[in-house]
């Protein structure tokens, strides 16, 4: 579905459900949305550490998922826990993580990035975070 919380849940329902739900997961592995999600759903199946697991997802990837995590965060959490969302990302730095997300091409990257800008205390970031939103929404990014 559209609700990036949704995604989310269902793939933490079927941790629950396990080898059952392997087939299943198989089968989404193709669909954009889906992907990091299962990749990492059948890597923990197969037993990587939950830890590790995030080490199957191809950057793009990881990228993507750090956007779809936050889109369910700007939805559903508070601005503090959005802000925190960004040690999450697997950049090393606040531009580099800019870079990658205005060209992963997740749906919610302006809606994303405008929460995020919102939210943050710091001006400088807030303002460049602001800026690759505009750079997102007008295709200059």
């Amino acid at each position: 579905g559209e609700d990036a919380l949704l995604r989310g849940l269902a793939f933490d329902a079927l941790r629950v459900v396990g080898a059952p739900a392997e087939p299943d997961v198989r089968g989404v592995v193709d669909e954009p949305t889906l992907r990091p999600y299962a990749l990492l759903w059948l890597a923990e199946h197969d037993g990587a550490d939950p830890e590790d697991a995030h080490e199957v997802l191809t950057r793009p990837e990881a990228t993507w998922l750090w956007v779809d995590t936050a889109a369910a965060v700007a939805d559903h959490g508070e601005a503090p826990l959005l802000v925190r969302h960004l040690e999450s990302a697997v950049q090393a730095t606040v531009p580099a993580l800019l870079d990658e997300v205005r060209a992963v091409g997740h749906p919610r990257t302006v809606q994303v990035l405008v929460a995020l800008a919102a939210a943050h205390p710091d001006p400088a970031l807030a303002k460049a975070v602001r800026r690759a939103a505009f750079q997102v929404h007008t295709g200059g990014g």
